[in-house]
């Protein structure tokens, strides 16, 4: 335990030496630190970083934007499907009852040496399609170069 001395014994006074206790307040300090740590900005890396195309009325005094050409890979019951909102389609059917991951990276790479720029993709899933699937081929297009991926729902071609 620590003690302090705040004086006393002369003239005939009381000493009043007092203990503080030291390891409650240790204790105390070392839970703090625990929470900091735990509560760090390290966490992100485990947290996917996606965004949702919400639909809304543009004001009126907004220019209207620039048509582009949307990338999307579409989740099915039957496979992917990596189209864009020209018209394209490539289909990557399932390899009996799972997903085609090695021909799924493959396209994905084509479609990446097609366009070295793009980095955008709209990740589309079907109802009824299990999430670890959907979060599966999130993580392979973006392990593929894709990094600003977009989840929207399964009507979006």
């Amino acid at each position: 335990m620590g003690g302090i001395a705040v004086g006393g014994g002369h003239g005939g006074k009381k000493s009043l030496d007092s203990e503080i206790p030291l390891v409650p307040f240790i204790d105390l300090l070392l839970c703090c630190v625990m929470f900091l740590l735990v509560t760090a900005v390290w966490n992100r890396l485990a947290r996917l970083e996606a965004n949702q195309q919400i639909p809304g009325n543009p004001s009126p005094s907004d220019p209207p934007p620039e048509p582009s050409i949307q990338l999307y890979l579409q989740v099915t019951s039957s496979g992917y499907v990596i189209a864009s909102s020209v018209g394209e389609r490539i289909e990557v059917p399932k390899n009996g009852e799972n997903f085609d991951m090695d021909a799924l990276r493959t396209r994905l790479q084509e479609r990446r040496a097609a366009e070295p720029n793009r980095h955008d993709l709209i990740v589309a899933p079907e109802d009824g399609i299990l999430y670890e699937d959907v979060i599966a081929a999130m993580d392979l297009a973006i392990g593929e170069g894709y990094t600003e991926v977009s989840l929207s729902d399964g009507a979006a071609l």
